[in-house]
């Protein structure tokens, strides 16, 4: 399969009104008109507005975003009826992604939503199977479109629903989409009490949906269609299984499904450790959900940890497969978006040359890339450009970032007690700082000070930058190394260390002769007394991977899964243990500024009980019970 969503061959109206799927020969709206039909069909259908009033949160999942349409049929009810504060999350998917001007092509045609449809398309997501969440905080919106087939999509969803449009192509035309193991995940992910609205009313539909624990009553169609079909969730059918997320898995603690404590705590105050960027990011995500963040960072002011490095590249890592390559790409991407709309990204382009031992890897990536030729393109040189790739300034970046959040300086932080819901901040004197309804443990290397985190293999490693006079690139260079334009000069590093570097003259020179290997038309024009260093701890783990999500138990984890460390697989009913309402985020090493801004926005998602915006193995893949799982495992 290709590592690029295919692009759905179309069939135009004269008038470009109407769009028709040539290889399923299907509209993708009617032809008596699309936002009708999508108020008619799927709002009416589904309950709306009325489900969401006097809530202040809704989900809703959308199988075929096609156009948009639905998405901006919705958005605009929910404008006009939703509660202040109140938020609404949409989960859409799609397996044929729409390009942009064919999409603002067809919602040209619809002007009674112009204005949602030009702040649609100015984010159109990127095609590529990366999940990628748009948000509208204006509106208490925010959009999460994922890419793939609608059974592989939602068996890697754990989130629940409020309601579903099921709106892919008629099930005579793809009936891929309406198998059983659709509606088996539909079901599991239902709240009780749910909605289903679509425009069939097919056999196999009904029964399906029935199977699956849904009541269904046919109601009069829209246009020409004699009748359409509304459902609600009743629960679960005794019995009913099927797909790869059966019941069975639920009373299996060998699966990380199981093993990995996921949860919320819908806090209205969050205390984060840390102002660099994964404390910022994570700040910024909370606030933007309506939550208060208060920051404490231990030094006197921002910048002390490698944040405070003048600039950092912002580029993607881009893996062949596996679960962390999701990670990394949906990162990428989240982070150019967020640097984007702070107004701190200079996106100079980045060119990555091969390293002897990665060059194979590279070539296939060129060959069958995961990412649209105006974001990753082959170079004539045997090199990629990212051209959507640059430069950012992270204290910019984490200022503002942190506009909304109280930020306390000279705030160290010893322990943490629980009390009751709550978690208190206990200063090294003694003194409570504050009490907070969850905690998140930013602090970079200092992580594993804290008890609750003390199980993590935070590995330190030591990095510096060079900054001064010399001619830039144009674009920014590396292979390994890397060289980029920076205040009218050159920024280059970074040297990477185990251990804490005999001195920061030794480290420059490493620096040059790196840059000289790179670029060393780059390497000749440098001023080497004007240069300026910086150097910085970075926080790794053993397995390379971030760190992020709710902290488990550690000892009461290990005695529970005893099992797991003799090769027997552990039954049992009982939630992973785990310090209810302290999260972490770390290990982030070099890839700071690109991982966090996915990563704070993953933790306040799971802390506010939302839909999750990174499958279940990527979420697995990052989690801190790894460590643990594995611990059992090399017994």
């Amino acid at each position: 399969m290709s590592r690029l969503p295919p692009l759905p061959d179309l069939e135009w109206s004269e008038d470009g009104a109407c769009l028709r799927a040539v290889a399923f020969d299907d509209v993708y709206f009617s032809k008596d008109g699309g936002l009708a039909e999508a108020e008619a069909v799927f709002l009416a259908g589904s309950g709306l507005p009325e489900l969401w009033r006097n809530r202040d949160r809704f989900a809703l999942c959308e199988l075929g975003f096609g156009t948009g349409l639905n998405v901006l049929a919705l958005w605009r009810a929910w404008k006009t009826t939703r509660q202040p504060h109140a938020q609404l999350h949409i989960s859409t998917v799609e397996a044929f992604p729409l390009a942009k001007a064919d999409a603002a092509r067809v919602l040209s045609h619809f002007p009674e939503v112009a204005g949602l449809a030009e702040r649609l398309l100015e984010r159109w997501p990127v095609r590529t199977y990366a999940p990628q969440r748009l948000w509208f905080p204006d509106d208490g919106l925010s959009l999460t479109v994922f890419t793939g087939t609608a059974d592989a999509v939602l068996a890697g969803m754990t989130s629940t629903f409020d309601a579903w449009f099921l709106d892919g192509f008629a099930p005579a035309r793809n009936p891929q989409m309406w198998s059983p193991e659709l509606f088996h995940h539909i079901a599991r992910l239902s709240v009780p009490g749910a909605r289903a609205a679509t425009f069939t009313v097919a056999g196999d539909v009904r029964r399906g949906l029935e199977a699956a624990g849904f009541a269904i009553e046919k109601r009069p169609g829209f246009g020409k269609k004699r009748e359409r079909l509304e459902a609600t969730f009743l629960g679960p059918v005794s019995g009913a299984g099927g797909g790869s997320g059966s019941a069975t898995v639920a009373n299996n603690a060998s699966d990380p499904r199981t093993l990995y404590p996921y949860g919320g705590c819908d806090p209205k105050r969050v205390a984060i450790l840390g102002a660099g960027i994964a404390g910022a990011s994570v700040a910024q995500a909370v606030v933007r959900r309506g939550a208060e963040a208060v920051v404490l960072e231990s030094a006197r002011e921002l910048g002390a940890g490698a944040s405070g490095n003048p600039a950092g590249l912002v580029m993607p890592r881009l893996d062949r497969g596996g679960a962390l390559s999701e990670v990394y790409l949906t990162a990428y991407l989240h982070a150019v978006a967020t640097y984007e709309a702070l107004g701190v990204l200079d996106p100079c382009g980045v060119e990555q040359r091969t390293q002897s031992d990665s060059a194979e890897a590279l070539a296939d990536l060129l060959r069958d890339p995961p990412l649209p030729s105006d974001w990753f393109t082959p170079l004539a040189n045997g090199a990629a450009l990212h051209a959507r790739a640059g430069v950012v300034r992270p204290q910019a970046a984490i200022k503002r970032m942190l506009a909304g959040a109280s930020v306390l300086f000279e705030s160290p932080v010893q322990r943490l007690d629980r009390d009751g819901d709550g978690w208190i901040l206990v200063a090294p004197d003694g003194r409570a700082l504050l009490k907070a309804d969850a905690v998140v443990l930013a602090c970079g290397a200092a992580l594993a000070q804290f008890e609750p985190a003390s199980f993590l293999p935070i590995e330190i490693s030591y990095g510096q930058i060079e900054w001064g006079r010399g001619t830039p690139p144009p674009r920014a260079l590396t292979r390994g190394n890397y060289v980029a334009s920076f205040d009218g000069g050159v920024l280059f590093g970074a040297t990477f260390d185990k251990r804490e570097p005999s001195g920061e003259i030794d480290a420059r020179a490493r620096n040059l002769a790196a840059l000289r290997d790179l670029a060393p038309d780059v390497a000749a024009t440098i001023d080497e007394p004007s240069m300026r260093s910086r150097a910085s701890q970075r926080a790794t783990t053993p397995d390379r991977a971030p760190i992020a999500g709710l902290l488990p138990d550690a000892q009461a984890w290990l005695a529970q899964y005893a099992d797991l460390a003799h090769g027997r697989k552990v039954q049992t009913e009982t939630p992973p243990p785990a310090h209810n309402g302290i999260y972490v985020i770390g290990g982030l090493g070099a890839r700071g500024l690109t991982l966090a801004p996915l990563l704070g926005e993953v933790l306040a998602s799971e802390m506010c009980n939302e839909p999750g915006l990174l499958g279940q193995l990527a979420r697995d893949a990052i989690h801190p019970a790894r460590f643990l799982h594995r611990a059992h495992k090399r017994r």
